[in-house]
């Protein structure tokens, strides 16, 4: 099973948006660019693991 630290590194960063919108500490321009660098993170591993042709691989 090959790894991908390419998707882990981004699941991480999508984790540390995802916390720090949570926490309520962020300026509403800040919140926008974490919401928006958080979709194209997402857009970005949902197209590497739709190229993966249903191969199973190791995020972690």
């Amino acid at each position: 099973m090959p790894k991908d630290p390419d998707i882990k590194r981004r699941m991480d960063r999508v984790e540390e948006i995802i916390d720090q919108l949570d926490a309520d500490e962020v300026s509403l321009e800040d919140g926008r660019e974490l919401y928006d660098e958080g979709q194209e993170l997402l857009g970005e591993i949902r197209g590497r693991l739709q190229d993966g042709d249903g191969e199973v691989i190791e995020i972690g």
